[in-house]
């Protein structure tokens, strides 16, 4: 019983992170200091560096 009510929670709370994947990437990426070592974390990446960094033309 107890391995099945875990089980249903953890549904519960994946389909609530899911269906508000946008409101808490916000709130999350809002704060200076996570959004600085989010950036430097991305830019560590060849493929998204030579996204941004490629020149416009």
């Amino acid at each position: 019983m107890r391995r099945f009510t875990f089980l249903i929670l953890g549904m519960l709370t994946i389909v609530l992170f899911f269906q508000n994947r946008y409101r808490v990437l916000n709130f999350v990426l809002g704060q200076d200091r996570i959004r600085h070592y989010f950036i430097h974390w991305i830019m560590r990446i060849p493929f998204f560096r030579n996204k941004f960094t490629q020149p416009a033309y």
